[in-house]
């Protein structure tokens, strides 16, 4: 676990979020900075944290596979994230 203050992990999660409003980061990409930034953790540590296979968390990390909700959410959810839909504005 890194040492970060506080700030620095607001920061960090203010960085994800944001990068998930403006749609320019996946969930993979995200589950790598919870992971390495906050955690300062390898693959099969955070595997272990979060009681997932090390297979499946690389799987979702680069995007090759379509895990379930739930697996997602136990991903996310060290960086304080959970998978929500919402309604996307359409020119009709």
């Amino acid at each position: 676990m890194s040492n970060l203050s506080v700030d620095e992990r607001r920061a960090i999660i203010a960085e994800i979020d944001a990068a998930f409003a403006s749609n320019t980061i996946t969930i993979g990409e995200a589950v790598k900075k919870i992971r390495t930034e906050l955690y300062s953790m390898n693959q099969n540590h955070y595997a272990r944290f979060i009681r997932v296979s090390d297979k499946t968390l690389r799987d979702v990390e680069k995007g090759n596979t379509d895990a379930r909700l739930s697996i997602l959410n136990k991903l996310l959810a060290p960086g304080g994230f959970q998978v929500s839909a919402r309604a996307v504005k359409r020119e009709i």
